[in-house]
């Protein structure tokens, strides 16, 4: 039957720290062996904030990743909580463990009840180098300079030193310890020690951090290391071996923890015990330096040799990497250089993404959106979504688009859906985030050599994301915009139209008439055209309103309106006033004025017999013709007209004595 292959989750801080960067390389040599999926997650540090400093203040997006990582598609998840958790309260500490309620969960180099952890042996080591304090350098005046004890590891470490001291019968007064972060701003702490123990003669540091600060202190004073006070320390980072003098230390191999805690994990899914919570030590070792003091020659000779050979061997490696990293530099910034030059489909700019991390010696990739990009600010609480967008991945080196109707992964699914390839992989997840605002995330099988660039591929691929939601909304905005002025356009005809005519006669309004007039006449006189203007009022409009209702004075300004559009073909025709119109019309030699006016009553005459009105409709018209070879100008047409109106207005007989 085919072995079963796993997905484990590795949460670390960040990727580029040298205790989170060696817990990465172990366990992904652990995961090789195997043959199990890796899935390092890095949350960097949880709730960090700092506002006044830009280039930190949006660090905090990183701890969206942990949502990620609880989910039902990673067999198990390695947690490295001390870590991510150094800068958060015990309480949101302990929130943040107690969210993986569903998820076996084992602890690495922490430890707290209920939950399986792997970490440091702190104890065996410490005493051995304390011992060698006391049995050959003939120290009896020991202090220690320790991390707080709500850590685990500076708690078993302070019980070490005590347990040794006690063995051997010497002090281990209250005024012999003092407690400080594991860093280096514990200059208070260790002016207190000396300060308090003018006899004190040797000190055990709870890490190589904090032994780094009491060398300096020491170094003021004037004190010589090694003889007159002996230091070690706890972790044998890079520097302890470069000190002056050099280091003594417990070696603590990080990659170990690491290695250890993949394959405690494997174990533990093979036995079906994820849920029994069990303890894991990882052995230390006691590196003997010239810092322990001037009697133990003989080891730190050895020491002194084993560490030129690694300086040797250091050396030759890194000039290996240099060339490595000299050719990475510059397919670095083809990536970036590539990778921004995004087009205006977003289809072939995804692909342009994918395809730039190949000169990242990526080959393998899968570029996950949220629904619509969503903002996170520092004091909210990230909620997991339920579901993810998978808009395109990287397979052997060639960038490829799902089909839309797949894209959408759950969220549980997204180390385990039919878009992973077969073969074994070790991803690491990227945020992909723009200050507060998240788009989502990716996974890339980065080699581990390549992991400091991380960080750079998680800037660069944010910043190609946001530019292509950016053309995305201008594109939308054009395209609203150009749908709306068509709208407006069509909708201002309409009106135009609307605006443009006389709603109770349906012909031309005032504003309609002039605005129409001046082309009229233009083509009129551009065809060789006279024109005729006739302005026409309505008689007797006041008498029918008053004797009949308003309903037979509309009845006949309606019938004017006809009237003027029948007598006059090719005109242009309007309302001008309540019971006033005007007409523009081509003169033709078939009909003279009489003719025009007697036509026009006539028609109105029979629109009111055939209406069965009790009254007669009629007009008073005042009519201007252009001569041949004058300029026809509408404001003098107008005027003459309205006067000719005027004088025949004078002549009508009264309401009721019309002759029809």
């Amino acid at each position: 039957m085919k072995k079963k292959r796993y997905n484990i989750g590795l949460v670390v801080a960040n990727i580029e720290d040298d205790f989170s960067n060696s817990i990465c390389k172990g366990a992904l040599q652990a995961a090789e062996e195997l043959d199990d999926n890796l899935f390092i997650i890095p949350v960097k540090y949880l709730d960090y904030f700092v506002e006044e400093d830009p280039l930190q203040q949006y660090e905090y997006q990183y701890n969206t990743l942990l949502s990620y990582a609880r989910v039902r598609s990673l067999d198990i998840v390695l947690i490295c909580l001390g870590s991510i958790g150094s800068t958060a309260t015990r309480e949101r500490y302990l929130e943040a463990l107690a969210s993986f309620h569903d998820v076996p969960v084992i602890l690495i180099a922490s430890n707290e009840d209920g939950y399986s952890c792997i970490r440091y042996d702190n104890a065996q080591s410490l005493e051995e180098g304390i011992e060698h304090l006391i049995l050959n350098e003939k120290r009896t005046h020991i202090g220690m300079l320790s991390g707080y004890t709500d850590n685990t590891d500076s708690a078993e470490r302070l019980a070490a030193y005590k347990k040794t001291l006690q063995k051997h019968g010497l002090s281990a007064a209250d005024s012999l310890v003092k407690f400080s972060g594991f860093d280096t701003k514990c200059s208070a702490s260790i002016d207190a020690l000396l300060a308090e123990n003018p006899l004190l003669d040797a000190i055990v540091c709870g890490n190589d951090a904090i032994a780094i600060a009491a060398y300096q202190a020491l170094e003021k004073r004037h004190i010589a290391i090694g003889e007159q006070i002996s230091i070690i320390g706890f972790d044998d980072i890079e520097a302890a071996k470069h000190l002056t003098p050099p280091l003594a230390t417990v070696r603590a191999s990080a990659s170990e923890l690491g290695f250890r805690a993949v394959l405690q994990g494997h174990r533990k899914l093979l036995d079906n015990t994820v849920m029994t919570a069990e303890t894991f030590l990882v052995n230390t070792c006691f590196v003997y330096r010239e810092s322990i003091g001037i009697h133990s020659q003989d080891k730190t000779e050895r020491q002194k040799q084993m560490d030129e050979q690694d300086r040797l061997f250091e050396e030759a490696r890194l000039t290996d990497v240099t060339h490595e990293l000299i050719q990475m530099n510059h397919n670095m910034n083809i990536l970036s250089r590539d990778m921004l030059m995004l087009g205006e489909e977003a289809e072939q700019s995804y692909l342009r993404i994918l395809n730039c991390l190949t000169n990242a010696d990526i080959q393998s990739s899968y570029l996950f959106e949220l629904k619509e990009p969503t903002p996170f600010l520092h004091h909210n609480t990230w909620q997991q979504p339920d579901s993810v967008f998978l808009k395109a991945y990287l397979r052997k080196g060639r960038a490829i688009l799902p089909v839309r109707t797949k894209q959408q992964i759950p969220i549980h699914d997204i180390y385990r859906n039919p878009f992973l390839p077969e073969e074994r992989k070790t991803y690491v997840l990227i945020d992909l985030y723009s200050r507060e605002m998240q788009y989502g995330f990716m996974l890339c099988d980065i080699s581990f050599k390549n992991f400091h660039y991380v960080e750079f591929l998680c800037y660069q691929i944010s910043i190609a994301i946001k530019l292509m939601h950016m053309f995305e909304v201008q594109r939308i905005l054009l395209a609203e915009k150009d749908e709306l002025v068509l709208r407006l356009q069509k909708e201002n005809l309409q009106l135009d139209a609307i605006s443009g005519k006389d709603e109770l006669t349906g012909i031309l309004n005032r504003r309609g008439f002039y605005k129409k007039a001046n082309d009229f006449i233009d083509h009129a006189q551009a065809q060789g055209n006279l024109i005729l203007f006739a302005y026409s009022d309505l008689n007797y409009l006041k008498q029918i309103n008053d004797l009949y209702g308003h309903a037979e004075g509309d009845f006949a300004i309606q019938s004017c309106a006809k009237a003027l559009e029948a007598v006059f073909p090719n005109s242009i025709a309007g309302r001008i006033g309540g019971d006033e119109f005007a007409v523009l019309a081509l003169l033709t030699p078939d009909f003279t004025e009489a003719d025009l006016k007697a036509s026009l009553n006539r028609q109105l005459a029979e629109t009111a017999a055939l209406a069965k009105k009790p009254y007669v409709i009629s007009v008073s018209t005042g009519m201007v013709f252009q001569k041949d070879g004058s300029l026809f100008l509408l404001e003098e047409a107008i005027e003459a007209a309205d006067a000719l109106l005027y004088e025949e207005k004078r002549k009508k007989p009264p309401f009721g004595k019309e002759l029809v």
